[in-house]
């Protein structure tokens, strides 16, 4: 009788450790799943990030006389706002030259205005690309680039960066 007993616990202290296993199974294949999930996600993003640098290549490539003759080089702070009044003013989505914001803009800090860094003229950020100057910054600032961006989470992570910005003579 003991041992039907014994045999007894045994069974159900393996079927015990089966359930267990089961549901740690299921649980490590549904972390899988979404690890595939996130690895799929961040091979899209590679791929669009693979295009850009493809089309800013060809930019550089196909513009490198003008990007040699650039008029004026700064080494700025930059940073990045988005069309919040806490960032910008009652109505964030209208810029200082009273055009609508839009990707690829910049706003720049009054010193640079006063020397030339007009609405209309394009700059180059080392790294970033080419903006239009659309936008001015608060008074307080001096020798600042802020980059438009809709997403104020994208805005915040960009932080502060010091950065070579070129004047260009178009």
């Amino acid at each position: 009788m003991t041992s039907r007993v014994a045999v007894s616990f045994t069974l159900l202290v393996l079927i015990a450790v089966l359930i267990l296993t089961q549901r740690t199974v299921s649980n490590l294949t549904g972390a899988v799943e979404a690890s595939c999930t996130r690895i799929a996600q961040l091979e899209q993003s590679l791929l669009e990030e693979r295009a850009n640098i493809a089309v800013l290549n060809k930019f550089v490539m196909t513009n490198h006389e003008t990007i040699r003759g650039m008029q004026r080089r700064k080494v700025l702070t930059v940073t990045a706002y988005s069309p919040r009044p806490e960032e910008t003013n009652e109505d964030p989505f209208t810029t200082a030259s009273n055009r609508p914001v839009r990707p690829g803009i910049v706003a720049v800090s009054r010193d640079l205005f006063d020397e030339g860094w007009v609405f209309g003229r394009k700059v180059y950020i080392k790294g970033m690309g080419v903006f239009t100057i659309d936008d001015l910054m608060h008074a307080r600032k001096r020798n600042q680039v802020d980059i438009f961006m809709f997403e104020t989470a994208k805005a915040r992570d960009f932080g502060l960066q010091k950065l070579e910005v070129y004047l260009l003579d178009t």
